[in-house]
């Protein structure tokens, strides 16, 4: 039975106190299990926890205004009543979100709830093992807002009993010794599931809180196809008026409900049998973690000069927190077409009418339950995982959790079917389910998405063979094996992910491909076989490119040929020539440096038009001709974005020139996805038609730090000098919308820089955190500095610096030959001393942070 004191043993809190200094002293966070353990990986939920595994329990915070009952109850019936629990679009928030966050330990999230007129802050941790956790939930009404105020906290746990209940128990009940007694416990629960053992769940608050009336369990019995769905059944039970305070145990889902008047301070602990967390050893573990957290971000993500402010710390720090706090773990079925229906080939003149006849007698079936570890674009609106957002999530996570990372391409590569299909948008579950409109649920196996995962194994690569340095959580993948533990090398790991990688790669190639028979024209010099053409299209969408609305050709055609298709082989292709060349797998070597190269011809012969400068999407004609089919955009620049250009390409000084014209894509806050120029410019939907994605931006810049950097080439300084400013305006533009609507955005303004279409859209705009320390040759910190149009220039007050530290020059040259006059040789030491000193005062030796973000800044086997 549970002990209502809940007082630790003296050697309970030694074990406690030395496993957390132990863990501190040499930083290691149980490299291999850390992160598997209770985690908030419900990212739809304000605050949600479970364990990664099937049939957890799942937990999650909810609140609203506590006058009365039927207050919660109008929440329900939209009466301008606020019941929180899930993540949403348009609930009166001025800004939530992580502001410290690691999924190995934890941290903190405010919420800013304008609505109700309260801050609510969720703070985190678990012990060292992750076994036992807690959050501790503060509330604190806004300024102007009388003390009196009143606020109902829910905390529900329920059982995700998706195979059986067999084994399970779960019971809560109001700790009214403890109330009588004045003691902190406000309620208590435990529990026996078969894989977590026996464990025990209390909410124990600080003594100033001033409670309203006594806590209440309530329990409610859920159909296990809802047992997500704790917001429904908590006003039901409300309602119905079946709240309880018996001991008895029952029901599969259970509220601790409580009221508070004021500001209050809640903690909610788990922990199993055996394991001791205590509400005094949260503030230790959650100070630790934030050290701990504060120390890694510096070094992994270190910023250079131009934003060296605490205000850019901040964002940098909320950058990375959300996109780790955007993680979840999924586990449901999924709506599939099986059909293979013939008009699915799309080889008609009028293919995509034929196919939505298809679609629309097609028989769905439902796949077995499968798991999947994701992160995710956006809590409220895409609380899901997405193929081709997943492998921009992950450039910032494999510098920071190696393991991580990869443990998540794992999880996506196994959802691979046998043909080596893989959704491109994985809607597990009804939970799932329930954000997705029903006409987009069923997901098809000749639908494609950029395959960004392959593009991350060069990055992988460079860590694990030490091409770039690894400083981020311990990773069982970088480390040097001890003689006869081969097993754990680098190798392990790539040769099980390679067969994957090559399945779906040769999927993409066989289901996209486009028609080189000789019903179509094809320029000459053309290396048969090398073109694409995403599935899926429409007149007016094509859904499967990521790119949703960007103008193609109009009408369709099956003979049309898609640049971005392309490009997206090739770069797939030149990742896995890296990674054949690594294993030693000469088949693999020679298979993947064939289509490596006759893709970067085909790039040149069927998609550069010499009129446009550019290179462009093809099509037939009406009158039966190769005709190419220019909107210049981001599809435009995509053999450049994806690091098929070498430095000294023919055609790299046309598309720095479409990217840097003003009149086309070049705008003060980023790169816009369509040129001003084009006729569809901000119509229609106006996703793709304009806006500024950073996800695209950021890729370019990456592109054009390799150029700059490289050993050779003609564009060397004039991509230095665009991406040293477009990096600038891209950082300035998503801190800018961040400090003043507390969220990160979607998509952004070309013309104004304001936030655009879903807001926390922690996806892959997160990756802005990869520019903040990214430097270019010659374009230090005074010319990549805050600021709109051409480069900044020197002020006053660098002057006034440059000036003084000459002075100091020179009195100190006076200083050291009187000293070397009487010191003689120990005076070199001095002077390198100063001339270092010097230097960094006049701006000349700032360390460049060239940290391996590029998708080929290190191309291993050193050809192309």
């Amino acid at each position: 039975m549970f002990s209502v004191n809940r007082l630790a043993s003296f050697w309970s809190i030694l074990i406690f106190y030395t496993a957390v200094a132990s863990a501190a002293s040499d930083g290691r966070t149980t490299a291999k299990t850390n992160w598997r353990t209770w985690a908030p990986y419900r990212p739809n939920l304000y605050f949600g926890v479970r364990l990664p595994v099937p049939d957890s329990l799942l937990m999650g915070l909810m609140w609203a205004r506590g006058d009365d009952e039927n207050s919660i109850v109008r929440c329900a019936d939209n009466q301008n009543e606020a019941l929180r629990d899930t993540c949403e679009q348009d609930e009166g928030m001025s800004g939530y979100g992580w502001t410290k966050y690691d999924v190995r330990s934890g941290g903190t999230q405010l919420i800013h709830d304008q609505e109700l007129q309260l801050d609510v802050q969720t703070d985190f941790t678990k012990t060292p093992g992750g076994e036992a956790w807690a959050v501790r939930v503060s509330g604190t009404p806004r300024a102007l807002v009388p003390n009196s105020v009143k606020t109902m906290v829910a905390f529900h746990l329920a059982e995700e009993s998706l195979n059986s209940n067999e084994g399970k128990t779960l019971g809560c009940y109001v700790d009214s010794e403890a109330l009588s007694a004045d003691q902190s416990v406000y309620v208590a629960c435990q529990g026996d599931f078969p894989h977590m053992g026996h464990f025990e769940f209390w909410a124990s608050g600080r003594a100033t809180n001033k409670l309203v009336g006594k806590p209440t369990v309530r329990r409610a019995t859920v159909p296990k196809n809802k047992i997500w769905k704790a917001k429904a059944a908590l006003v039901d039970n409300i309602k119905a008026g079946d709240d309880t305070v018996s001991d008895d145990l029952g029901g599969n889902m259970q509220f601790l409900q409580m009221t508070f008047e004021g500001p209050f301070q809640v903690d909610f602990i788990y922990s199993p049998r055996g394991s001791h967390l205590e509400s005094t050893n949260i503030t230790t573990l959650l100070s630790l973690s934030e050290s701990q957290f504060d120390d890694r971000l510096r070094k992994v993500f270190p910023v250079s000069n131009a934003f060296k402010s605490e205000a850019y710390t901040k964002f940098s720090s909320s950058l990375l927190s959300n996109l780790l706090g955007g993680l979840g773990y999924f586990y449901g079925d999924s709506k599939v077409d099986n059909t293979r229906a013939p008009e699915y080939a799309e080889v008609d003149m009028d293919f995509w009418t034929k196919a939505e006849h298809a679609m629309s007698r097609a028989e769905i079936t439902t796949t077995p339950p499968a798991q999947l570890l994701s992160f995710t674009p956006s809590r409220p609106f895409f609380p899901r995982g997405f193929l081709w957002d997943e492998g921009f999530h992950l450039l910032p996570i494999i510098e920071w959790d190696l393991d991580l990372a990869i443990s998540v391409i794992q999880t996506w590569l196994e959802l691979m079917d046998d043909d080596g299909w893989i959704a491109r948008e994985q809607i597990l579950g009804p939970e799932a389910r329930s954000k997705v409109p029903e006409k987009f649920q069923v997901q098809y196996p000749h639908y494609a998405n950029p395959p960004t995962l392959s593009l991350l194994l060069p990055l992988i690569m460079a860590k694990v063979t030490k091409i770039s340095p690894y400083i981020g959580h311990p990773s069982q993948y970088v480390t040097i094996p001890s003689s006869g533990d081969e097993e754990n090398s680098d190798l392990l790991g790539l040769e099980k992910l390679y067969p994957l990688f090559d399945k779906h790669y040769e999927w993409f190639r066989r289901t996209q491909a486009g028609n080189f028979s000789a019903n179509y024209p094809r320029p000459k010099g053309v290396a048969s076989g090398e073109g694409y053409r995403w599935r899926g299209r429409t007149p007016t969408h094509t859904l499967t490119s990521g790119l949703d609305d960007y103008p193609r050709a109009n009408p369709p055609h099956p003979g049309e040929l898609h640049l971005d298709a392309l490009a997206w082989v090739g770069a797939s292709a030149k990742a896995l020539l890296q990674l054949g060349r690594h294993l030693g797998l000469d088949s693999a070597v020679a298979k993947y440096s064939k289509h490596f190269e006759d893709i970067k011809r085909n790039l040149d012969v069927l998609h550069w038009d010499e009129h446009s400068g550019a290179y462009c999407d093809a099509t037939v004609s009406s009158s039966g001709k190769y005709a190419r089919v220019c909107h210049l955009g981001y599809v435009s620049l995509m053999p450049f974005l994806l690091g098929l250009m070498d430095p000294d390409h023919p055609h790299l000084p046309a598309l720095l020139d479409l990217l840097s014209d003003p009149d086309k894509l070049w705008s003060p806050h980023g790169l816009r996805s369509l040129s001003l120029a084009d006729e569809f410019y901000g119509k229609d939907e106006d996703y793709w038609r304009g806006a500024v994605w950073m996800n695209m931006n950021v890729l370019a810049v990456q592109q054009l730090h390799t150029i700059a950097v490289a050993a050779e080439g003609p564009e060397k300084s004039r991509a230095a000098r665009i991406g040293a400013e477009l990096r600038r305006n891209v950082v300035q533009t998503v801190y800018d919308s961040w400090a003043n609507t507390g969220f990160v955005w979607e998509q952004y303004s070309d013309k104004t820089g304001e936030g655009k279409g879903s807001r926390a859209f922690t996806g892959w705009t997160s990756c802005t955190i990869l520019l903040l320390g990214l430097e270019f040759p010659g374009f230090g910190a005074e010319d990549s500095g805050q600021g709109t149009g051409t480069s900044a220039k020197p002020g006053a007050a660098t002057t006034i610096v440059k000036v003084l530290a000459v002075f100091i020059l020179v009195l100190a040259i006076a200083v050291l030959v009187l000293v070397t006059l009487l010191h003689g040789p120990r005076i070199k030491g001095m002077w390198e001393h100063c001339r270092t000193r010097l230097e960094m005062a006049t701006g000349r030796d700032r360390v460049t942070y060239e940290e391996i973000i590029n998708l080929d800044d290190h191309d291993l086997s050193h050809t192309n």
